[in-house]
């Protein structure tokens, strides 16, 4: 299990909350308490820190991620799960089947 946290400034929210507010398109990602959330932003910060502590394992750690620039945000997530299927250690499966067996058939048929 992977779980990653995208962090974004208050500033950066500030400035995504102004763009949806200002571009038609992107109303549809306004909620009408948005502008009274951020009020709420130490307490949500707070209770970020508690869920990092309480639950990131050896196992299934939480990985921080800084989110202000979606290009970093996407190459630091790409090469995290990079990282994360690597050490996996794949490899092909060995087949049980005659596969030589099956060739020699499919060619005397």
């Amino acid at each position: 299990m992977l779980k990653v946290m995208l962090h974004l400034s208050p500033g950066e929210q500030s400035e995504r909350l102004i763009d949806r507010l200002d571009d038609p398109t992107k109303h549809w990602k306004v909620n009408a308490g948005d502008i009274d959330e951020r009020k709420h932003w130490s307490a949500y910060q707070l209770a970020y820190e508690v869920l990092l502590e309480r639950c990131s394992t050896d196992v299934a750690p939480w990985h921080v991620l800084p989110a202000d620039r979606k290009w970093y945000r996407d190459w630091a997530l790409s090469h995290l799960v990079l990282e994360e299927l690597q050490a996996l250690d794949m490899s092909w499966p060995t087949p049980v089947l005659d596969l030589e067996g099956m060739r020699a058939a499919l060619g005397a048929s």
